[in-house]
């Protein structure tokens, strides 16, 4: 899937796109998942897929899942993550797949705060 989250950086005043980036997917699978919850989907079974309650974690070295910003202004802005944004995989519930986050940037660090599921 070229495409299964996308990654917008917006300015906190204008809204203006100021950044934007993806994650490309090779297989969904059961990683880790919440107490009480099973495993039943892993790459290596060729049986690919989300449990409830189960997670497909990547380690922050992987390529393709940032944002570039190196021509960003140090300011005050918004990232919007949405997760399957064509709809491609099939879920029971589509309403929880956007989440936006405060972010600072200083030009040296990031801090991200109040992160919250919306609707766009």
């Amino acid at each position: 899937m070229d495409e299964f989250s996308h990654y917008d950086l917006l300015d906190a005043t204008t809204g203006r796109k100021v950044a934007e980036g993806h994650k490309a997917s090779f297989c969904l699978e059961d990683t880790t998942c919440d107490f009480g919850n099973l495993k039943r989907y892993a790459c290596t079974a060729h049986a690919q897929g989300l449990s409830p309650g189960c997670y497909d974690t990547y380690n922050a070295d992987i390529d393709c899942q940032w944002i570039d910003i190196t021509d960003v202004q140090p300011g005050n802005y918004v990232l919007k993550v949405q997760v399957n944004p064509k709809y491609i995989v099939l879920e029971s519930d589509f309403t929880n797949n956007v989440v936006r986050c405060n972010i600072h940037y200083t030009g040296r660090y990031v801090a991200t705060t109040n992160c919250k599921i919306s609707q766009s």
